[in-house]
């Protein structure tokens, strides 16, 4: 009897399916509106005052970060600024102390004294002073 009434009703369901597939379509998309409305009006006035409390705080973090990023700006260039003065400082006073160690070579009466450039026979001498004209080596 099972087996009759399968075989009668089978065909028949298959030849309603042109009608039933819009009708559940139609069914399943009013069940989800439903649910989906309902979701919403109960949660989203929960979630709205943690979201605005969350979007402040990434609006103060974004502001800190930009501020630690202007002052990471400002310090690397300051660094740069000093490396660069300090670098032509030693290449300045290389280009001394290689000038002096020139004049030392040649003159002998610097050497006979230590490295003082005044003459030591004489106190009121005159200090042996290099060229005049002779700009500072600076690099």
């Amino acid at each position: 009897m099972k087996r009759l009434l399968k075989l009668v009703l089978k065909p028949l369901w298959r030849l309603t399916r042109p009608f039933r597939a819009p009708l559940v379509s139609r069914f399943d998309d009013r069940v989800s509106r439903l649910v989906s409305n309902s979701v919403n009006a109960r949660m989203l006035p929960e979630l709205i005052e943690p979201l605005a409390v969350i979007l402040r705080r990434l609006e103060r973090i974004e502001d800190s970060l930009a501020r630690a990023d202007r002052t990471a700006m400002a310090l690397s260039e300051e660094v740069d600024l000093v490396l660069n003065g300090v670098s032509r400082e030693i290449f300045r006073l290389q280009a001394q102390v290689e000038h002096l160690q020139t004049t030392l070579a040649r003159d002998p009466r610097a050497v006979n004294g230590g490295l003082s450039i005044v003459d030591p026979s004489d106190d009121e001498s005159t200090v042996l002073r290099g060229n005049h004209n002779e700009r500072s080596k600076v690099g």
